[in-house]
């Protein structure tokens, strides 16, 4: 059952593309592929845990990122790049099953959003951790409007 989280400011070191939406699940496969060759290199990881975050999507263009969280950025590997994250209200639920159908979950937090008149944010800022991976188990989130930002839009 989705819930309204709030979730502090964090910092993930990764990889990030910026494509139609038509090509990410092949762009988001050859970063994943890299990603996990790659993720021994980042130092100072918080849990070892993999983060599919979509940045911003607008149309057809998706700016999305596969990513770990990390204490703090001292070094980045060669190739990656790094994210502050800032504290936000997210709808979140916990996915069970393979990742193929987590699309299925994020269409679930939708609606609950929509039955219980939350705004989610237009710009589709989304969080997929990988909580595990046998049996696969993953925590999403979907970041809700910003009202600071439509407070401002109104008054404007």
């Amino acid at each position: 059952m989705p819930q309204i989280v709030e979730v502090g400011s964090f910092t993930v070191v990764g990889l990030k593309v910026a494509c139609q939406a038509a090509q990410l699940t092949e762009r988001r496969m050859a970063l994943w592929e890299r990603l996990r060759t790659f993720a021994s290199e980042i130092p100072n990881q918080t849990t070892g845990r993999f983060m599919d975050i979509c940045l911003f999507k607008k149309g057809s263009l998706v700016i999305h990122c596969v990513a770990m969280q990390v204490e703090t950025v001292d070094i980045i590997p060669n190739g990656m790049t790094t994210f502050s994250i800032p504290a936000q209200s997210y709808v979140y639920t916990s996915h069970q099953g393979p990742a193929e159908n987590v699309q299925q979950s994020l269409h679930q937090i939708k609606q609950w959003a929509k039955e219980h008149r939350c705004r989610l944010d237009p710009t589709h800022f989304t969080i997929d951790v990988t909580v595990s991976e046998d049996p696969p188990i993953h925590a999403l989130y979907m970041k809700l409007e910003d009202v600071k930002r439509e407070s401002i839009e109104v008054v404007v």
